[in-house]
């Protein structure tokens, strides 16, 4: 494994707001794939409709699948856990981007 990619590899710890602290990684491909099928209908930040939130809570449970299997599939627990803070960390950490920007 190059050094480089140390960074990615390790992932980012992002608190939810459950309090629990999990680490997220970068999608695989695989799970990209799903994301991407996800979230090509949300329409946008500036006026979210409940189908954006579903839109947002099915990326969140896919990001989430390798970290915490049960609570990607439980829609209800995860509305629950997520607050626009950590849903924001969540996306850019499994993008591989740095959520601190």
């Amino acid at each position: 494994m190059s050094d480089k990619n140390k960074d990615i590899t390790a992932g980012t710890a992002i608190v939810f707001a459950d309090g629990v602290t999990r680490t997220i990684k970068p999608l695989t491909i695989r799970h990209l794939r799903g994301f991407m099928k996800a979230v090509k209908n949300l329409k946008g930040e500036d006026n979210l409709s409940d189908e954006d939130i579903d839109i947002m809570v099915e990326a969140a449970g896919i990001a989430l699948a390798v970290v915490d299997p049960e609570l990607s599939k439980n829609k209800e627990k995860l509305e629950d856990v997520l607050d626009l803070r950590s849903f924001g960390e969540l996306m850019a950490a499994a993008m591989g981007s740095d959520p601190s920007f």
